[in-house]
């Protein structure tokens, strides 16, 4: 009888410890896994500019996850004095989609003081616009296709190629793995002229032109 008693108490002690354990494997659990579904993925948290040893910029990885700030379709930039000529394509003609990324570090600081800091990388995403040909569920309008380019401005003023210049312009086409940096008078005149905010084109990127006028600037 004793032993039955003994027997019966240890099972009901050893059930007891066995469901506070669960609990507290449940309790430790939980936060634990809700920590890793709401954690950025290492290529999300890796946004910092990179170069070869050629002083070459290596395509951000990952940038599909930084901070989206604007898009366009068919944005084109006049070049130099000329004046804008009048925009000609007929509505129907197909344009680029353009989506606008910036690197989670220098959001977070754009946010807090109105500035890009060292280290800031915007990314231009292309796409090839293509419509509906009658065959597929698109009946009209126009959807992102194939990529076609990615370009990219990086603020660095201890630029690994040696220029003086803080802010690099480089394009990406399909395939490209590493860019050199085009020349001043390519692309850096031209956003210290017409960049409403430190060479950036904030005027066309929504998410970051509130900001600024949230500020009063």
């Amino acid at each position: 009888m004793v032993a039955r008693l003994f027997s019966r108490r240890s099972m009901s002690a050893l059930v007891l410890c066995l469901a506070l354990g669960g609990l507290g494997l449940l309790a430790r659990w939980t936060p634990l896994d809700a920590a890793e579904e709401t954690r950025p993925s290492p290529a999300a948290t890796t946004s910092e500019p990179r170069y070869n040893a050629a002083g070459e910029l290596l395509l951000p990885e990952g940038f599909e996850e930084w901070i989206f700030v604007g898009s366009n379709l068919g944005l084109e930039y006049k070049e130099g004095d000329a004046p804008a000529e009048a925009n000609t394509k007929p509505p129907e003609a197909l344009r680029n989609f353009h989506n606008v990324y910036i690197n989670p570090t220098a959001w977070k600081e754009f946010r807090k003081s109105g500035r890009f800091p060292e280290g800031t990388v915007l990314v231009l995403d292309v796409y090839r616009a293509e419509k509906g040909d009658g065959k597929t569920l698109v009946s009209e309008g126009l959807f992102p296709g194939a990529r076609t380019e990615v370009a990219v401005a990086v603020k660095n003023s201890r630029r690994p190629d040696g220029s003086q210049t803080d802010w690099a312009y480089y394009d990406f086409p399909v395939g490209t793995k590493a860019a050199k940096a085009f020349e001043d008078k390519a692309c850096y005149q031209c956003h210290v002229e017409h960049g409403s905010v430190d060479n950036v084109f904030v005027q066309f990127y929504p998410t970051l032109n509130r900001l600024v006028q949230s500020r009063g600037k």
